[in-house]
């Protein structure tokens, strides 16, 4: 039974998401362990239940034009539910499964909604080309993995590290001074908005790297193959933010575009 070496990959090298898997992993026989093809298994369910629930919400938003207070609800909620999700779903191992799956259907409903209030406004297939934005970043990073033309090394995750508590304290920064009337209106500041986009996505891209070299990692140190779904759920977090962040740059473009 192989074991993983915890000064490399459990120590300062840990993407924040997936941390807690790291400091308690448990390793076990090779027929018990993680796989390549568990952690793709549990990732396409949880990307196939988030389509779907998803899916259900978009057309009805789509065919009616309208949205009802179930779907305002499910905006709100959605969100708050996925949130609670990731927290719990990191830190139990016994609870992952339950929280990633739970994780996938809070977020196909305020994704659901909120592709359908964006392809409402904008039309012209906003969604779709989002959707295939989203899975073709996601390829050319796994192509850049595997390769090995960019290595997750430790200074690479804390520098990761560094750019996403930027990215946020600006986020939580320019929401308040929005709140409080400081920003100007929307039209005024779409290049702004554009750029902060692009970097976000950019950062949720470079964050794949992390989340495949994660599960790399776990799988050849033979851990118990419930952390399939944390490391799943991990990836799915990464692919959201990507996505809306591949929408929202769609949005800024065809609006100014209009304009």
């Amino acid at each position: 039974m192989r074991r993983g070496h915890r000064g490399g990959m459990f120590g300062m090298s840990r993407n924040p998401l997936t941390g807690s898997i790291s400091n308690n992993a448990s390793y076990v026989s090779s027929e018990n362990a993680a796989t390549y093809g568990g952690v793709t298994m549990k990732s396409t369910l949880l990307l196939v239940i988030m389509f779907v629930v998803g899916g259900f919400m978009f057309q009805n938003i789509v065919i009616t034009g309208e949205i009802t207070p179930f779907q305002i609800g499910a905006l709100i909620v959605g969100p708050i539910v996925g949130l609670i999700s990731v927290i719990v779903g990191m830190r139990s191992l016994r609870l992952s499964q339950f929280f990633a799956l739970l994780y996938a259907a809070a977020q196909g409903l305020s994704l659901g909604v909120i592709s359908g209030m964006y392809e409402v406004m904008f039309g012209d297939g906003i969604v779709a080309t989002a959707v295939l934005a989203t899975g073709g970043v996601f390829l050319a990073m796994l192509f850049l993995y595997r390769s090995g033309l960019i290595k997750v090394t430790a200074k690479f995750r804390a520098v990761m590290l560094s750019l996403l508590i930027g990215y946020l304290l600006f986020s939580i920064f320019f929401f308040i001074f929005s709140l409080i009337g400081i920003m100007p209106a929307f039209g005024d500041i779409s290049g702004l908005l554009l750029v902060v986009s692009v970097f976000a996505a950019g950062l949720a891209a470079l964050f794949l790297l992390i989340d495949f070299d994660n599960i790399s990692q776990m799988v050849e140190a033979n851990v118990d193959k419930r952390y399939e779904w944390l490391l799943s759920l991990s990836l799915l977090v990464t692919l959201v933010w990507l996505y809306l962040q591949l929408l929202r740059i769609l949005a800024i473009l065809a609006s100014r575009n209009r304009n």
